[in-house]
């Protein structure tokens, strides 16, 4: 685990909020008060929680999870094989197949 990453998700809001009030973490984030309050007592906080509170701080949500150990670093950023492909537009995929034909062509 990196300096980034806390098992606890409470010590994670804490330190990117830089120890902000309930009421503006709510407002920035959209969660009621009384749910972060309750939160704060439990020491948990959901995935939909963790995320709203990375947008309404602008910090990337997949990292969040990630530092929260939602997911791991591997989940974050594996696209492989035809889910790649899934995710590539026809276009793309179009210009790589060309690319990789004249990559052939200059060694013949």
């Amino acid at each position: 685990m990196n300096e980034n990453t806390s098992n606890n998700p409470i010590e994670w809001l804490r330190r990117v909020t830089h120890n902000d009030s309930i009421n503006k973490i709510s407002r920035l984030s959209g969660i009621p008060y009384t749910t972060l309050y309750k939160r704060f007592k439990s020491g948990t906080l959901s995935t939909d929680e963790i995320i709203a509170i990375a947008r309404g701080y602008n910090l990337n949500p997949v990292e969040a999870l990630v530092q929260t150990n939602v997911i791991n670093k591997e989940e974050a950023t594996a696209v492989r094989g035809n889910n790649g492909l899934r995710l590539t537009s026809i276009s793309d995929i179009t210009q790589e197949i060309i690319r990789r034909e004249n990559d052939a062509n200059a060694l013949n």
